[in-house]
């Protein structure tokens, strides 16, 4: 067994290297097949010494999904530091363009933020969550920031499109996820067209949002 760790530095890498664990088993099993005894058995360690870390399952893949969402407002940081938001398409093409990788590159994200109302907010203590969500506030403040800079949109507005852009997500994910034996009827009948394409669903979805949001917001503006 691996000895536990004592400093404040080592336990924050050792916190990393169990959620770096968590997301490669992730990665290949359903999250109700992965226990914390075998976590803690991937990372040597006993169970004990994995709930120091980590209280409940939940609060570990929270901890997972807010390291994720971190690492994407990052990025979109990064595209908005390139390109400049100067009206609504300039906002609209950074969305496309951020969700276009987010959905082809970051299934990991995708799959917690689609569990992450009914699953993995139901077992955290408040403490964790507030710390947590925080440290996001404070990125998200800044992505929102960098956008609103030459007047493109409210604060507000990009709050609003942020949240819905992630009920979008959580939406589509789930119709896009069917039981494996209704995979294996579709496909043993010929009835591909049952199947969901989740990539072109929170596009097109996304697009029809934003367009709707747009029409709005002008009609509201000439009254």
């Amino acid at each position: 067994m691996s000895k536990r760790a004592m400093t404040d530095e080592a336990k924050a890498l050792k916190a990393q290297a169990i959620l770096d664990q968590a997301a490669e088993m992730f990665h290949s099993s359903d999250y109700e097949q992965i226990k914390m005894s075998d976590i803690a058995k991937e990372m040597k360690m006993s169970k004990g010494i994995l709930y120091v870390y980590f209280k409940t399952k939940e609060s570990l893949f929270f901890n997972l999904l807010c390291r994720e969402y971190e690492k994407r407002l990052n990025r979109l940081i990064e595209i908005i530091v390139e390109s400049r938001i100067r009206d609504f398409d300039d906002f609209k093409h950074l969305l496309f363009t951020e969700l276009s990788e987010l959905v082809e590159h970051n299934s990991l994200y995708i799959r917690l933020e689609a569990m992450r109302t009914t699953v993995l907010e139901k077992n955290v203590d408040a403490e964790t969550m507030l710390m947590l969500k925080m440290n996001l506030y404070v990125q998200m403040r800044r992505m929102t920031t960098l956008i609103c800079e030459h007047n493109a949109l409210t604060e507000t507005e990009v709050m609003d499109v942020f949240q819905a852009e992630a009920s979008i997500i959580t939406g589509c994910k789930l119709n896009a996820t069917l039981p494996p034996e209704v995979v294996d009827i579709i496909e043993k009948q010929g009835l591909e067209g049952l199947k969901r394409d989740f990539k072109q669903d929170v596009l097109t979805t996304m697009q029809s949002y934003l367009d709707g949001y747009r029409a709005t917001h002008q009609n509201a503006a000439k009254d």
